[in-house]
Parts: C-alpha cells; structure tokens; sequence
C-alpha cells in the first residue's frame, strides 16, 4: 500500500474545543457534574483533536488515560469548556492533553477544572504510515509537548506493570 504522509501539523491546528452548560441532569449526588459525564466529554474531544492529526482514512481508538486530575468541580451556575489537542507522536500512538475550565455566569470567573492526557492508538496496522512533525506555537504548548518523552517512557513502564498485574488476576 501506499505511505499517506502529512508533513506538519501546529497543535493549535488540532485544537477541539466543546462548550456547554452543567445541566442538572449531569449532576451527581453532590450537586456538581458527575464525573462520567465529564469523561465522555474528554474522549470524545480527544478524539476530535486526533481526527485533525493523523493521515485521512486511518482509523483509531482510546488505549487510556494518564493523569487525569479533577481539580475543581462543575456546578450549575457553569460553562464548561473543553480544549484539547495533540502534544507528542510516536509510531501508532498519539498523545492529546485536555484541560477543561469553568466559567461562573453569576462572577465571570475562569477556574481550571480537570486536566487529563489521553493516548489513542491508530488501529490499521496494514497501513504504513508517517505521523506528521508536531510544532507547538505558544508557551502553553510548548511547556506540555516538552514532557511528552517522559510521558511516553512512564506509559511503557505503566504497561509492563499492567501485564504483571493481569498475569495474577482471577477471571
């Protein structure tokens, strides 16, 4: 088959941004936003930022989530928005880092609310292909993608302790 290339891509052309309100059916028993709800939301937008990166056609999935910290919750007099976008790439695993923010509609105030890194694996394995450069532009891009190696070397450490953990699992 032929290489699809895509030569370079800015983080910010991969940005997915989602806005909404905390509704009340999004709320758990403490009044804010139920978790899994904010998680959904978190995949689905980490997805939309991979779309943007990777060749046409080739298909991927969610392999897991890093890092993820609640740091503030969403509540109903909120708008919660959702950024996310590509910070590192290497062979078939793309890594997008997600924040989401609350803006109080009564105060006008900005509050960050979660941050999260995802890894997403591209699924077509017949395919060769060549993930395209990453260039981040501002401060903000420049400081997360920096991680990315230390990243990366943490998630195969994580995934060699998995495979002893499910090596003495009861099924």
């Amino acid at each position: 088959m032929e290489e699809i290339v895509i030569e370079a891509v800015t983080c910010s052309q991969t940005y997915a941004i989602h806005e909404s309100y905390v509704f009340p059916a999004d709320l758990n028993n403490g009044g804010i936003q139920f978790g899994g709800k904010t998680l959904a939301i978190l995949d689905a937008n980490a997805g939309l930022a991979a779309a943007k990166f990777i060749p046409p056609a080739l298909s991927f999935v969610t392999a897991g989530y890093d890092h993820v910290q609640f740091i503030n919750p969403a509540t109903p007099e909120d708008i919660l928005k959702c950024t996310s976008y590509v910070t590192g790439a290497h062979g078939r695993t793309i890594e997008v880092f997600t924040k989401f923010t609350t803006f109080n509609k009564d105060s006008r105030k900005l509050t960050p609310a979660l941050i999260a890194f995802c890894t997403l694996i591209v699924t077509d394995r017949h395919t060769p292909i060549q993930l395209p450069e990453l260039i981040p532009e501002s401060e903000e891009e420049r400081f997360v993608c920096s991680g990315y190696e230390r990243r990366l070397a943490a998630r195969k450490t994580d995934l060699m302790a998995n495979k002893a953990i499910l090596g003495h699992l009861n099924y």
